[in-house]
């Protein structure tokens, strides 16, 4: 029977007493599974005396372990990775079989799925440690990538619709996790929406996962943005949503002339089929090879662990980060401030974030947003680990008729007092009284307008009413 991986590393390490090639390599207790406390031992030793245990001091703690002959730290410190990886690797699939048994399918998935990711985590430390002056190549090919998509695109990563955030930090970059934060209310699924179609109208494939709204809703703000770049005429987003104000047949006109003039792709998922997790992201990524992901919003995506605690919310902050490394994709996620934000008079940093501190931690760039007024929107970038950060910019904010783009800073304050001057003046709208019986008229009483249902297939189980010839 062949000697346990585990004794041969403990042995050679005993042997020749080089504590740092297991250390500098990530060997830790948690890789040993038949002798951690031997393991254990000799880490506490190390921490205290700064030094290999001698065999004698060993052999003192654990007198019925047999030291062998064996040398080859390298060689064992692989076997010993490898054997950890075999053993996590069996106690996944086993978790999944039971839970298949107990006609829990979904969970099964999401088990395999989060064990596989956190798998290849410690598979990334199997590779030996490379001398970069030697071996350039993968940082030269990688950085000539980068070089081809600012010459063709303007900058390196994914653009983001504000030349400010763009110029100053090149876009969302392949492996990189983004956070785009606000208080309730104050635009984040806007900005998301304006970020992707901004991507879109670039040329690039965007997968944007909607788990507030519908994929309809959010359709029709990407068709509010895309009419006010591409189209004779804006169709703004609340008249789409409430089915009034535009005609159909040019709306339709439209959105078939669209699809000659945008070179990218969107596509869009919704919860109703059931929930988005880390599995279904990574499905989606393999199925759609986007070359960004849209994540509205963090906190309610499901968690590998099943819980919405701030537990929960770190493991998924760490699974989200490894999906983008593995794929190479940029992940851009909405998230909501927490009190202590909305009591600043100025926006804070990352540690404002709520749910969970890892959110800000994980992430490659924050994004921290406040609603100057109804017309204005202050952003700020309060975290980048790749550059400079700490720079603000601001945005006209209209984006019911598909306008949210920057503007100086004495324009936003500008528009912040013709704002504040309307809101003084009070609300002018007139209520008008139903007449008599209108209540009960049906919609065949009412009588529509030239064009209103022209080429408009009736929609299953509603009433449409057509022009009479």
């Amino acid at each position: 029977m062949p000697d346990n991986v585990e004794v041969l590393l403990i042995s050679a390490v005993l042997r020749t007493g080089d504590h740092l090639s297991a250390a500098g390599r990530g060997i830790t207790t948690k890789f040993f599974h038949t002798y951690p406390d031997e393991w254990k031992f000799i880490e506490a030793y190390i921490s205290i005396h700064k030094r290999t245990p001698s065999k004698d001091a060993f052999k003192s703690k654990f007198s019925e372990f047999r030291i062998k002959a064996s040398d080859d730290i390298e060689y064992f410190i692989e076997e010993v990775r490898k054997s950890h990886i075999q053993h996590e690797l069996t106690n996944h699939i086993q978790d999944a079989i039971a839970l298949m048994q107990n006609g829990e399918t979904e969970r099964a998935v999401k088990a395999l799925h989060s064990g596989s990711l956190a798998i290849e985590a410690e598979m990334g430390g199997m590779s030996g440690d490379e001398d970069i002056f030697q071996n350039w190549q993968p940082i030269y090919d990688e950085a000539m990538l980068r070089n081809n998509r600012f010459l063709n695109q303007g900058q390196a990563g994914i653009p983001t619709g504000f030349p400010t955030l763009d110029e100053r930090t090149g876009g969302p970059q392949p492996g990189q996790v983004w956070i785009v934060a606000a208080r309730l209310g104050q635009g984040k699924t806007w900005s998301l929406v304006r970020m992707a179609t901004a991507a879109a109208f670039s040329g690039y494939v965007v997968q944007y996962d909607a788990l507030e709204q519908s994929r309809i809703e959010i359709g029709m703000r990407v068709h509010a943005f895309a009419s006010s770049e591409y189209g004779k005429q804006v169709f703004k987003n609340l008249d789409l949503s409430q089915g009034k104000n535009f005609s159909p047949r040019e709306y339709k006109e439209f959105l078939n002339d669209l699809k000659g003039q945008v070179s990218g792709k969107f596509h869009i998922a919704d919860a109703t089929g059931g929930t988005i997790g880390p599995a279904q992201i990574a499905a989606q990524i393999e199925r759609n090879t986007p070359d960004a992901v849209f994540l509205d919003y963090i906190t309610l995506v499901d968690t590998p662990s099943g819980t919405s605690d701030w537990q929960g919310i770190a493991g998924l902050s760490k699974t989200l980060k490894q999906i983008a490394g593995r794929y190479k994709v940029p992940i851009i996620a909405a998230a909501q401030l927490n009190r202590n934000a909305a009591g600043r008079k100025e926006i804070g940093g990352p540690e404002d974030l709520a749910e969970s501190d890892a959110l800000g931690r994980d992430a490659d760039a924050v994004i921290q947003m406040r609603q100057l007024s109804k017309s204005v929107i202050m952003m700020k970038l309060t975290k980048f680990r790749h550059g400079a950060d700490g720079f603000s910019w601001y945005t006209l904010f209209k984006p019911n008729t598909g306008h949210f783009e920057e503007v100086t800073r004495d324009e936003a304050f500008d528009k912040v007092a013709e704002d504040k001057a309307e809101d003084e003046e009070g609300d002018t709208y007139t209520f008008k009284p139903r007449s008599k019986g209108s209540f009960a008229k049906t919609q065949q009483d009412r009588k529509p307008a030239d064009d209103e249902f022209e080429d408009v297939a009736p929609a299953p189980s509603r009433v449409v009413v057509r022009r009479s010839k």
